[in-house]
């Protein structure tokens, strides 16, 4: 059953390369157009691309007649018993053999049992999970990825970020302002940030402040009208699960209205909770864990 999803980028070459990033090597192009920024006053003026990619996600395998033949002992125990007590059914002159089992004998039971575990057994295609990619930052020149925190969550990654990449322009939006950091008001902001990556050769960290938990869904218009390239939500891992979750949702659910869904989760905190893995409640892929890139897109327990 394929996908589809939305990749923005200044060629189609690197909108192919984004797309394996994000979506792995299946991913591909199937259709695209150019879209002209006109820039501030045609000052940092650029050509663009946005491109639907489409990706195969193949349905986890399951227990057929053709992938699986239900053999060993247990079930032909049950088959020969079985047959054995057909036959003795339809005789006659003669009483049900004693050997035959009852559905209601322990050996019956017990023989149900041992099948269930040859079934249940290493290597059998009762089915899999299908591994998750784990999502990377874009780094291309003028990609505007976008990372959304509560108070000033956003920063940290933004700038961990920027160091992995070899130097990235990392800006402020929305409820967060730091010294040193530009600050990007609108799509016009976000558009120059862009035309001037493109000029410098670098991508555009947009550490975007959501406020308290309660605001963050009220900034869905703004963020929808900066038009990113990859939206990241940042969560501590340490805060209360249900907290998170509430705040999340909301925020989610006021994107997904705008076509602007969540692309991963940049994750903090993970080392300093017994339970990281409550963020795996949130449903987005995990893609940067405590500063560094994640190994897996789903949180384990740290130890």
């Amino acid at each position: 059953m394929p996908k589809q999803y939305k990749v923005k980028g200044a060629s189609l070459d690197a909108i192919r390369l984004k797309a394996e990033q994000q979506y792995g090597p299946g991913a591909r192009i199937v259709s695209a157009e150019k879209v002209t920024s006109p820039g501030i006053a045609g000052l940092f003026a650029a050509n663009r691309f946005e491109a639907t990619v489409e990706v195969q996600v193949e349905a986890p395998a399951r227990l057929t007649g053709e992938t699986h033949a239900l053999q060993g002992p247990a079930i032909a125990a049950l088959l020969k018993q079985a047959d054995a007590a057909e036959i003795d059914l339809h005789r006659p002159s003669e009483s049900v053999s004693a050997a035959a089992v009852s559905t209601a004998s322990p050996d019956f039971a017990g023989m149900l049992e041992q099948l269930g575990k040859e079934i249940q057994a290493p290597g059998s295609a009762v089915g899999h999970a299908l591994p998750v990619p784990v999502p990377v930052p874009l780094a291309g020149s003028g990609d505007l990825v976008i990372l959304l925190g509560l108070g000033d969550d956003a920063l940290g990654p933004a700038l961990e970020m920027s160091i992995a990449q070899g130097g990235s322009d990392v800006r402020t939006a929305g409820a967060l302002t730091a010294f040193g950091h530009l600050h990007v008001a609108g799509r016009q902001g976000a558009t120059a940030a862009r035309a001037q990556a493109v000029l410098t050769g670098q991508s555009v960290l947009l550490a975007y402040g959501l406020g308290r938990r309660g605001e963050a869904a009220d900034h869905a218009d703004e963020i929808a009208a900066l038009a990113g390239d990859q939206l990241w939500l940042v969560a501590d891992a340490g805060r209360k699960a249900d907290d998170t979750a509430a705040w999340v949702g909301a925020l989610s659910a006021a994107l997904s209205a705008r076509n602007t869904p969540l692309d991963a989760l940049a994750v903090f905190g993970a080392s300093e909770t017994a339970s990281p893995e409550t963020v795996n409640g949130l449903g987005l892929p995990v893609g940067w864990v405590d500063g560094k890139p994640a190994r897996v897109a789903v949180l384990g327990k740290v130890d």
